[in-house]
């Protein structure tokens, strides 16, 4: 179960402190999801720590900034705050979104949407349906395509399905979104290195290595792509810097 799942667990048991502690983790370790910052924020409110809360919220609006509900989470803080003209600002902003966007569904009504499309997509990914897995995360990206989260499953989907290209399209696209994204960099190097890229793959795990320079998975990447060169009387990968 991801960090995400697993803090939504402990919300529903007032567990806020859980929460707080398992996404702080979480986006220390490079998640960008917008859905976890918001339940961050939710979490610091309902302790009475406002200006994190506030600042958590903020966050999720960089990551997405038409998420309904972390605007009218901001801007309740905000007006907790005294802040009242910026709260009736985000209140306002949070309105203007409840309209029909370019897929002709409300901001909300298309996020909902899309997740959903993703949940379906990690129920078809476990049961190995990955043709259905793969539709479901590409109808999910059709309503909401800067949903990085779902890119990334969609990658691992594509892996799964041993399309290495196209997982390797989608990875790359998730990295545009958000540079230095761990699970997309681990990911993007192992689609290089099944695709016989080793050049690529050693050039991604280093710069997963520069940026997070303790994660653990590294070192079997690295001990994994040694063997595959020092078979191909190839030198070490590049590292990219």
């Amino acid at each position: 179960m991801d960090s995400l799942s697993l803090a939504r667990e402990r919300f529903a048991a007032r567990d806020y402190h859980g929460v707080i502690f398992l996404l702080t983790e979480a986006e220390q370790e490079g998640t960008p999801y917008a859905d976890a910052l918001n339940l961050l924020g939710l979490s610091l409110a309902l302790l009475g720590r406002r200006n994190e809360a506030l600042a958590a919220f903020e966050r999720a609006l960089h990551r997405n900034p038409s998420y309904i509900e972390a605007l009218l989470n901001r801007a309740i803080v905000l007006n907790e705050l005294g802040r009242m003209d910026e709260a009736r600002e985000g209140f306002a902003q949070a309105s203007a979104l409840g309209q029909p966007d370019a897929t002709g569904f409300p901001a909300m009504v298309g996020n909902r949407l899309a997740n959903s499309h993703a949940a379906l997509g990690d129920e078809y990914r476990a049961a190995g349906a990955l043709g259905e897995a793969v539709a479901q995360y590409r109808r999910a990206l059709e309503l909401r395509p800067g949903f990085a989260d779902i890119r990334l499953s969609l990658g691992r989907a594509l892996l799964d399905q041993r399309d290495y290209g196209a997982a390797a399209a989608e990875l790359d696209e998730a990295l545009r979104l958000h540079e230095g994204w761990l699970d997309a960099l681990l990911l993007r190097g192992l689609a290089a290195y099944l695709q016989g890229d080793l050049q690529g793959a050693g050039a991604a795990w280093e710069r997963a290595a520069e940026r997070h320079p303790e994660e653990p998975r590294l070192e079997i990447y690295r001990a994994m792509l040694a063997r595959r060169l020092d078979s191909a009387g190839e030198g070490p990968a590049e590292s990219g810097r």
